[in-house]
């Protein structure tokens, strides 16, 4: 006869067994009915910029795939954390998204009084682009690379200014990742976006900047700013020409990306099957040239834990970097 705690084992085990077996038919159930109803997709920022763009480019392609509305909902303000706020307490149901960028995505770790925990709040779907930043001097400032730059700020700490999209952005953490390295004392000088840092930039007011890595190219092109660097470990192929922070010498490495969130909770089987589809598109040869030339930026395909990796190690390293600065938004 059987041993009675192990007929009560086996019986706890089928039944464990069993119900793995219910959730993973529910959960495949969910995700071939989804999505049966418009699903929106909230930009943390104005429409026209670069997270934008690539939102409108997923939701349509997202759209002709599922014949279904995907939607863009722009809801700029305080970094992101206004649109952040609203998907981290939506239901997570798939049917509220939210393409971060690094610097929305960060900001959560910025402010002190929040309405949600950024490190809990959402689940990665994808990471739709990735890129370094570049680093960009005015043209009359009297340097040609990076360590004509150093140098310059080392026989002058705490005269050159630098301009910023904003007090804890992405560009302003690398800036200040870039003097740390470099041994260097510079100020930063905050603006209200891209377009006024790089007008003030280019007119003399500031010294250098470190911006997204398309945004200065009118700029240079007209002879008013000088490349000095991108931020990336290996050179970028929207400016091939232009050397890293490592190939000068400055040991920084630091990236900005797009990528599509969910709230935490989400099924694990649309946010899977979003990845695979999404994954699809952005590999095809047209998609792969359209992120290079429009937003300077390419794509690897991932797992959403894969990306979820990546981010407990970049927001590793900007805490370093807001710790020393001793950086907090309110």
């Amino acid at each position: 006869m059987m041993n009675p705690a192990l007929i009560r084992q086996s019986r706890g085990f089928l039944r464990v067994l069993l119900l793995a077996l219910l959730a993973s038919l529910g959960s495949t159930a969910v995700a071939q009915g989804y999505p049966d109803k418009p699903v929106r997709i909230l930009v943390p920022f104005a429409a026209g910029g670069s997270t934008d763009v690539l939102a409108r480019m997923v939701a349509q392609k997202l759209n002709q795939l599922h014949g279904q509305s995907f939607i863009v909902d722009n809801r700029p303000g305080a970094t992101g954390t206004i649109a952040s706020a609203l998907v981290a307490g939506s239901p997570p149901d798939g049917y509220t998204l939210i393409m971060h960028s690094s610097s929305s995505y960060t900001a959560g770790f910025l402010y002190s009084k929040l309405a949600y925990d950024a490190a809990q709040a959402f689940t990665p779907v994808i990471e739709c682009a990735i890129s370094g930043l570049y680093l960009v001097s005015n043209a009359s400032l009297p340097v040609r690379n990076v360590k004509e730059l150093i140098a310059l700020a080392k026989r002058r700490p705490n005269e050159l200014t630098y301009a910023t999209v904003g007090k804890g952005s992405v560009a302003h953490l690398s800036a200040e990742m870039f003097n740390a390295a470099a041994g260097i004392k510079t100020i930063s000088v905050s603006y209200r976006g891209a377009a006024p840092a790089l007008i003030a930039l280019s007119s003399g007011e500031n010294a250098f900047s470190i911006l997204n890595i398309l945004d200065p190219q009118p700029f240079v092109k007209q002879g008013k700013l000088r490349s000095l660097a991108v931020t990336s470990a290996r050179r970028s192929p929207a400016l091939p020409d232009v050397p890293t922070l490592k190939e000068s010498g400055i040991d920084v490495e630091a990236y900005l990306y797009t990528g599509l969130f969910a709230p935490t909770g989400t099924p694990a089987a649309i946010v899977n099957e979003l990845n695979a589809e999404i994954t699809r598109f952005l590999m095809e040869p047209q998609t792969h040239a359209w992120l290079v030339n429009n937003l300077g930026g390419e794509f690897s395909p991932h797992t959403p834990q894969q990306y979820a990796e990546f981010l407990v190690g970049d927001v590793a390293n900007w805490q370093k970097v807001i710790k020393r600065l001793d950086l907090k938004l309110d």
